[in-house]
């Protein structure tokens, strides 16, 4: 990934070294700079493309440090498992940043997860439910998001999520918006279209 690692904080280029991503998929060369200009976009593309790393690296890219305690990425996606390996795919990309990564899922207890995301985060990745569970508690806020990002769409939209999605939407300020999926269908469309206006798709 010689050509994007010029392009990364030194920290970032180090752990791509480390883990040996020295060369893109051909999504990543498509997709990344346009999820670093800021895009709205929906990714569309089979497993094993490369598109949850590039969320990964570029949510990281855009962040680079700690910054105040109210998270500025927030991320769903449709799985207690989803969470995990994303969690440590983040904490595995961004070694030497700082950057507070926690997840909220049906898998942990909800207290502790409140906590961790009360005290400071700086992306948070959850599932639908459990996200909203949190704001309800007023322990998560989300009025400094940045990057609004769903992976797995059609999984949650197959899980029947959207309400979940559609009031999270609703509560946020004006950020960007990503969305990853295997398959885009008219109900992705139907979901996402109260809060994307004009997305680019990319497949």
């Amino acid at each position: 990934m010689n050509t994007l690692i010029k392009k990364m904080s030194k920290q970032l280029a180090n752990a791509l070294t480390e883990n040996n991503l020295l060369e893109p998929t051909p999504l990543q060369l498509k997709i990344i700079s346009k999820i670093n200009s800021g895009a709205d976009l929906i990714i569309e593309s089979e497993d094993n493309s490369g598109k949850t790393t590039a969320l990964v690296l570029t949510t990281i890219h855009k962040l680079k440090e700690p910054f105040e305690d109210a998270a500025r990425a927030l991320i769903i996606v449709p799985s207690i498992d989803h969470a995990i390996e994303m969690e440590n795919q983040f904490k595995l990309l961004s070694v030497g940043t700082k950057l507070r990564i926690h997840t909220a899922h049906e898998g942990g207890k909800i207290d502790k997860q409140n906590e961790d995301i009360y005290i400071g985060a700086d992306v948070v990745i959850g599932t639908p439910k459990r996200i909203m569970e949190i704001y309800f508690r007023k322990n998560i806020n989300i009025t400094k998001v940045k990057l609004f990002a769903i992976d797995d769409t059609e999984l949650v939209v197959k899980n029947l999520h959207q309400g979940y999605i559609h009031r999270l939407a609703d509560s946020l300020p004006k950020c960007q918006h990503l969305i990853f999926t295997n398959a885009y269908s008219e109900r992705i469309e139907a979901m996402i279209e109260k809060f994307m206006v004009a997305p680019q798709l990319i497949s």
